[in-house]
């Protein structure tokens, strides 16, 4: 097993860097999926399938993005929608996207993986039929998800369509249990599969305060997105689909 007990440190502004995220989710790849499996309740799987089914109906996916695809596996949950459609997949993490391309070969798309940042890419204006982007926005500041739905805005065909998921903070009775579990019982999941915490006490800093998918579904509808927003599970993940006028 890859492993990389290197604690990720950073002052409090620069945990969404650029290098930052990347090399957390670099040293955290190895086991990455098994934690995020715990960090959902084993729920990830099936919250990727209802964002999925989320995303609004379309004549014709040609062409689209997966964004954030971290080890590609929201793959698994993509339907028959997605058949015959050119799908990129764009991460900033190298050894994340090693691995998801070693997934490739699972499944009866046309998959494609890039090394990219999706905050500063050069993807064409007006050329994607959909994009999707599964437990990614909480690496995000509120600046950076307003550049995002600025991506979103100017990436989509007109009609095209768009659905996001991330773990949330449920504004209910089990918000003190759900943050003390990512907070305290992931990081001692990542110290007994990684032998490091800190990196996965990254996850529940990062939850706590990104909240939900709120903000980024009032910064794509005041880009004239036609934007709805989903709860999943009592508000332990959020998203938010919709499409380009």
């Amino acid at each position: 097993m890859e492993r990389d007990i290197k604690p990720q440190k950073a002052k409090a502004d620069d945990i969404y860097s650029k290098d930052f995220v990347s090399g957390l989710f670099d040293s955290m790849a190895a086991t990455y999926g098994v934690t995020n499996y715990f960090a959902s309740f084993g729920f990830a799987e099936r919250w990727r399938h209802q964002f999925i089914k989320q995303l609004p109906d379309h004549p014709y996916l040609e062409v689209g993005y997966d964004m954030m695809t971290g080890m590609g596996e929201v793959w698994a949950s993509f339907d028959n929608r997605f058949k015959g459609a050119e799908i990129i997949a764009l991460d900033i993490s190298p050894v994340m996207l090693a691995k998801a391309e070693k997934r490739l070969h699972k499944y009866e798309l046309t998959i494609t993986v890039d090394q990219v940042d999706v905050l500063a890419n050069s993807i064409p204006d007006n050329s994607a039929d959909f994009i999707v982007s599964s437990f990614g926005l909480k690496t995000f500041n509120k600046v950076q998800l307003g550049m995002l739905a600025d991506e979103v805005a100017r990436i989509l065909r007109p009609d095209g369509v768009f659905s996001f998921v991330e773990i949330s903070v449920p504004q209910n009775v089990l918000k003190p249990f759900y943050m003390f579990y990512l907070k305290h019982a992931i990081p001692v999941i990542g110290k007994l599969f990684q032998g490091n915490a800190e990196n996965y006490r990254m996850l529940g800093k990062y939850t706590a305060k990104f909240k939900d998918c709120r903000l980024f579904h009032d910064l794509l509808s005041e880009r004239g997105l036609d934007v709805k927003y989903n709860s999943y599970f009592y508000g332990c993940a959020t998203g938010v689909s919709g499409r380009k006028l």
